[in-house]
Order: C-alpha cells, then structure tokens, then sequence
C-alpha cells in the first residue's frame, strides 16, 4: 500500500507523529512519504522515511521570536488578529506554490491519502484526483461533530455546541477559496461543485474516516462519535537505535536523588536565557535536582549550578522513567510521554492548544495546577514542582494511568485502521 502522509506546518512536535505513522506505515511493509515543510527532511531522513518538501516559509513564520512572543498571548482577540494578519501577508505567494507542491508529491500516485487538519481543506482534493480514500489524522477530538466537545481550543461544550461545529469548519472564505478552486479546477483537473472544501465526506457523500492519535483512557470518546471515528493512543517515535545517552548525563542521574525533568521543547517565549535563570531559581528553591532539557530556544542556562544537568535534546521515553516529575510546555507528545511513565506533571502552556491539554490533564489528578508560561515565575513554578513532587494523590493517579495505557500499541492500531480503510476502497466506510 502507498501512502501519502500531509502535515503541512506546525513545530518539530506537531510533525513529530504523523512521521511516525508513516515511520510505522514502512516497518508494516507499506510505502509511507511524509509530506512537509522542508526544514523537517533531515527529521525525516533519520528515520528512513521518504519525504517530499513543501514550501516552509509559514512555519519559519510561525518559528519567529516576534511571532512566537505573540503566541504567549493568543487568547487575546487583538492578538489573535495580528497573528492572522502576519500569516495572511504571506498567502498570496506561499499558499499557491505550497498547493502546486503538494500535488507533485502525488505525481507518481497513492492508494491512501493521510492528512492533519492544518491541510484539511486541500488535501482530500488531491485524493479526489486520485480516486483513493483519504483519513483525517488529529491530534485533537475538534474536527468530529459532537454535543461533547467544542469545535476550537476548549474541550468544554456549551448550548451551542453543534452550531459552533458548523461555524468552526465552514468552507473557505475568499482568497483562499478563490485560490483552491481555481487550483482544483486547472491543476487537478476537476469539475467544479458548491461544497469541494469540505473535507468532511468525500465527493460521494460518505463520511470521511477520522484517525485520533491520543488515548481513550486520557480523552474519552464521545459518545455521539460515530463509528467511522477511531481512537488509537499518541503515536509515538521510537528512540534511534543508534542512540546513545551522553555520559555525563548517565552519572548525574546515579549520582544523588533522583531529579525532575524540565523542558519546553520547541517552544520560545522571552528571553531563553532568563527564563534558565528562573528555572534554576525554582529548581533549587525546591530543593530539587533537575534535568533542563533545552530543547530548540526555549530554555537556555549559561552556568548551571551542581543540581542542574542541561542537555540539548534527549528521548523521554528513555529520561521520564528515571526523573520524578516533568514539568513541560503541554504538548500532546510530552503529555503523553509523561502519562505512560506515570510521572507527576507541571505544565506550562504557552498557547491556547497547550492550555486546554493542561487543564484536562490536571482535572485526570496527574498534575499540579497549570500555570500559563507568561505568568510563570519563579515562586509560581517552586510551588508546582511542590505539588508534583509531594502530592501523595498526583502521584497515585499518574501511576494508575499509566498502568492503563500499557497495554495499548497506537501506531499498531493505527495501521490496521489504515489498512482496512483502503481495502474498504473509496467512497466506503471503515
């Protein structure tokens, strides 16, 4: 089976596991290609997996010190309107070439097109052309009409839940609809028709199958999904086989107390340099050693004191279950690594998706309060690392998560779903 997997921006966290789906789609015998901003190819290439480039101008905007700072923020209406701003001065060239890419990646063919939400209204297209079935893959239960949960950043539903799905996935409004039409039309070769954005069935009506990459057991099901909607677990990359932890690394952790982890991953908001200063502040008020995991700009400690080992980058599913704690960004990938190690967790979100897995997973009892990275400070972050370390509860529940999660196998799970929806063909459901 060939398989075309489209995730077309986000961070090296959001692209992280539709790579490995495709990672896995390859180990199960199938031919997987991640299609994605160029920036991510060498990501890629450390996992064999093929890759075909798509312009990455918008995530190179979205990766931004100005852009980012404005993230810290985006709950804010004016915000969010500058952030649409700064992305829509790009579209006029980006969106176009970026459509033209993703097409030629197609060129040679697919049995089964796969793609995140950021592509939604595009990608079902090129499967169109194609005349194969395509599967949305989320990260987040939003994109499935529900009375359970809100179609945007909150999980909450309100009174007007299914009337805020409608509005939330309305087809695409000029330019960009203008654009997309006439790329349907002079590129794909299609026939123009009043609903071609909606990504929700395919051209013969049917309902367009949904892969969830997050648990049962840490977001329940609705039960008004239907049952062409299926919850896997996060699909997770395995370590690199040739990996190896830094030595330096290996003695802190055999050398005294077992520490914490902090980490931010991707994230960048302020000045990296004081926000090390007050993770060390925090750390060591605590009465904590720590493992600062610097990431990709978020974090960046000049001269840590003997309590504080930094590295770069380092797997968490081989540092969680040696630390006591995490305290992260609230990201879906560290969420979950953490909840499979049954670690008593922190977090602190610098955006509104990040906000709403905090929030979730501190009503599971797993977590110390969240508190939002731009009102973190040092005394705010002791007293979580606190809660996280102390909390006989936090700890108890975190434990029995994880002792649930154990026996799921996701990315297995999520290639037999694949697998029966391309046998099932186009235009069915699975």
């Amino acid at each position: 089976m060939k398989v075309l997997v489209y995730v077309t921006d986000g961070s090296r966290g959001d692209v992280q596991p539709y790579l490995a789906l495709a990672y896995a789609l390859n180990r199960a015998g199938h031919t997987a290609t991640l299609v994605g901003p160029r920036l991510y190819g060498d990501f890629a290439a450390e996992f064999d997996v093929p890759f075909a480039p798509l312009n990455d101008e918008l995530v190179r905007l979205q990766s931004s010190p100005e852009v980012r700072g404005l993230y810290l923020n985006n709950d804010d209406p004016q915000v969010q309107r500058r952030l649409r701003e700064s992305t829509i001065a790009l579209f006029p060239r980006v969106f176009p070439l970026m459509m033209r890419e993703m097409w030629d990646a197609a060129s040679d063919g697919a049995d089964l097109i796969v793609y995140s939400p950021s592509s939604r209204q595009v990608t079902h297209q090129i499967a169109e052309r194609l005349g194969v079935p395509h599967v949305l893959a989320s990260l987040y239960p939003h994109h499935v009409v529900s009375r359970e949960y809100s179609p945007g950043p909150g999980l909450r539903p309100t009174a007007t839940n299914l009337e805020d799905h409608a509005r939330v996935n309305r087809p695409l409004e000029p330019p960009l609809s203008d654009w997309v039409g006439q790329w349907r039309t002079d590129v794909l070769g299609l026939a123009p028709r009043d609903d071609y954005t909606d990504f929700r069935t395919d051209v013969h009506g049917n309902p367009t199958p949904v892969l969830h990459g997050f648990s049962p057991h840490v977001l329940k099901p609705a039960a008004d999904w239907p049952e062409w909607v299926h919850t896997t677990g996060f699909w997770t990359l395995p370590r690199r086989p040739d990996w190896q932890p830094p030595a330096e690394l290996v003695r802190f952790l055999e050398q005294g107390p077992t520490p914490i982890s902090v980490g931010f991953g991707s994230m960048f908001g302020g000045d990296p340099e004081a926000t090390g200063e007050l993770v060390v502040e925090a750390v060591s008020a605590a009465g904590e050693r720590a493992v600062v995991v610097e990431g990709w700009g978020g974090i960046r400690v000049v001269d840590p004191p003997e309590n504080v080992m930094v590295v770069r980058d380092v797997p968490y599913d081989w540092l969680f279950p040696r630390v006591r704690a995490a305290v992260h960004a609230g990201g879906t990938g560290t969420y979950n690594a953490a909840l499979v190690a049954g670690l008593p967790q922190m977090a602190c979100p610098f955006h509104n998706e990040q906000q709403m897995w905090a929030d979730h997973v501190h009503g599971l009892g797993v977590s110390a309060p969240p508190v939002k990275f731009r009102e973190l400070t040092a005394e705010a972050l002791r007293s979580g690392i606190v809660t996280a370390t102390t909390d006989p509860a936090i700890a108890r529940n975190a434990q029995r998560l994880a002792e649930k999660l154990s026996p799921e196998s996701p990315l297995e799970d999520a290639v037999r779903v694949l697998e029966r929806v391309r046998r099932a063909g186009s235009g069915r459901r699975a």
